[in-house]
């Protein structure tokens, strides 16, 4: 599809109309062609969702190196959106070998600062053929992913936030979901459909952007990592000692001054990040093996400088991980080979469930106020952001699920992870786990009382019928499964009340562990339903 370009700006501004000035008026970041709603209401609005897809789509318009896709609906029937940017174009992610970077704004919407610093980038990507980038990346950009939340706009759904003055989304979902909790449980149409989107892609990086209104300091914009001790050591050493000291370096030099995400605590005397579990978008893209990077722009900084310092993030991410593509192919595919190639059950390869959070050895300088004023002040303080096991067990070869309830099979099949089934009754040498206390939250959080249990484990022989589910742990998603699988989970299946109807003290845990590789006769089970 080429249309020309003015044609392409006239149907933006007939969708826009009166939030536009006059072009010599407009304070155009990129380009005077496709303005963003944000810079064409000189940075006192922000889009909405049909904005969004209009947008997107004319950035498809003139290109042909662009692909608009959706991928799935909302609730309240939204399409869910993006764009696929490659030169040479790609529609399926079995034909190409470059790296992928997926790339999402409005996981919560009144965050709304990636979502337009998004939109700047797509429509630069669009209008530059020849942008360097294309030949070296396959890029999925999905703007508006809570796209319901986004057309519940308010002045009053971000108190404290600079702007935009015309009001923004809200955090959850039109269901009151957190998208940002549904990583695990997939309860909402959203989470299927942007887990599937990562499994049929499986990116290379992630970039999920937020806006914090935590506390008060002097960065534009802050960063972070996985936390989760289970998600392979080499990644996270090479994210924490490579990868973000270079993003860094970068964003400084383009005059934005970026730092590790977190929160002062006890005085100005800690930086505190945030948690390790999987139902946050990064540390479940850890544990599926991939690179997840959060950014989060500051809420007291006005609007226009967080959408430019979103930006600015997300370029130098991108710019870093083509400097190191190599590298990380190399570390990702290593990574993925041995998760898939490992007997698991020939050894004592242990998985952490559970975590607390420890300082690293060395005070670190953070950048705040002083309280109360404006006046700038440093604090050495303690980082803590390193989270240590406080729960471990060996990895199984496998896991078994005898007359699996079809809920726990979708949630599974949902994420990718691959699965089988016994062709007939077999007998079987397994470890089993009687449940010994159930510990349930009296206080809702994301319409759950989150679950916790106790268990012992025991060894014995059973016979296990045909069409038990197996779940075998040498896969790609073999540490994914184990932790939506293992019953002390600290956020698996069990926390998110899948098993709650057949739990009782006193009785066994309705999955049992295959601990050694054993020949069994099976035959797989289809995929997402």
């Amino acid at each position: 599809m080429n249309f020309p370009q003015t044609m392409v700006l006239t149907l933006v501004l007939l969708v826009l109309g009166p939030t536009l000035s006059s072009a010599d008026d407009l304070p155009f970041v990129g380009s005077t062609e496709l303005p963003t709603v944000a810079e064409a209401s000189q940075f006192e609005a922000t889009s909405t969702s049909e904005e969004v897809l209009i947008f997107l789509r004319n950035c498809d318009a003139p290109a042909e190196h662009v692909r608009y896709f959706e991928f799935g609906r909302t609730s309240q029937d939204r399409p869910l959106a993006g764009l696929i940017i490659a030169d040479p174009p790609v529609a399926s992610p079995a034909t190409d070998e470059r790296l992928t970077v997926m790339l999402l704004g409005n996981i919560h919407s009144g965050e709304c600062d990636g979502k337009e610093a998004l939109l700047m980038l797509a429509r630069e990507l669009a209008l530059t053929p020849q942008h360097p980038w294309l030949k070296q990346l396959v890029l999925i950009i999905v703007p508006n992913y809570n796209a319901d939340g986004n057309d519940r706009m308010a002045v009053t759904n971000r108190p404290g936030q600079i702007g935009p003055l015309r009001g923004m989304g809200t955090r959850e979902t039109a269901q009151g979901f957190d998208l940002n909790r549904d990583f695990v449980k997939l309860e909402t149409p959203e989470g299927q459909a942007l887990v599937k989107l990562i499994d049929q892609w499986n990116p290379h990086v992630f970039i999920d952007c937020h806006t914090t209104n935590g506390s008060i300091h002097r960065y534009p914009l802050t960063y972070d990592i996985p936390h989760n001790p289970a998600v392979p050591e080499a990644l996270r050493h090479f994210l924490r000692h490579q990868l973000m000291p270079d993003v860094g370096t970068r964003m400084q030099a383009a005059g934005f001054d970026t730092f590790y995400y977190g929160n002062f605590a006890r005085e100005h005397t800690r930086w505190e990040s945030f948690g390790f579990e999987p139902r946050y978008s990064t540390e479940y893209l850890g544990l599926r093996g991939r690179i997840g990077l959060l950014a989060e722009s500051y809420s007291y900084a006005d609007y226009r400088t967080r959408v430019l310092a979103s930006r600015q993030f997300v370029r130098e991410c991108i710019e870093s991980t083509i400097q190191r593509s190599a590298e990380i192919a190399s570390l990702l595919k290593t990574i993925e080979q041995q998760a898939s190639g490992s007997q698991r059950g020939t050894n004592d390869e242990s998985l952490p469930l559970n975590a607390t959070v420890q300082p690293y050895p060395e005070k670190v300088i953070v950048k705040g106020r002083v309280p109360g004023t404006d006046e700038p002040q440093d604090y050495a303080v303690e980082f803590w952001s390193r989270y240590e096991p406080t729960l471990q067990v060996r990895f199984p070869y496998a896991y078994l699920i005898p007359n699996p309830d079809r809920n726990i099979l979708a949630n599974l099949a949902n994420h990718g992870v691959q699965m089988s089934q016994l062709t007939s009754s077999t007998r079987l040498m397994v470890k089993t786990r009687t449940v010994t206390a159930i510990r349930k939250n009296p206080t809702a959080f994301q319409k759950h009382q989150l679950m916790q249990l106790e268990t012992e484990d025991h060894d014995e022989v059973r016979e296990f019928p045909a069409g038990t589910c197996i779940v075998r742990t040498s896969q790609p998603l073999g540490r994914l499964a184990a932790w939506l699988l293992e019953p002390q989970s600290c956020d698996g299946l069990v926390t998110w009340n899948f098993f709650d109807g057949v739990l009782q003290e006193g009785t066994r845990f309705p999955v049992y562990c295959l601990m050694s590789p054993t020949d069994i006769a099976t035959e797989p089970i289809s995929a997402r339903p």
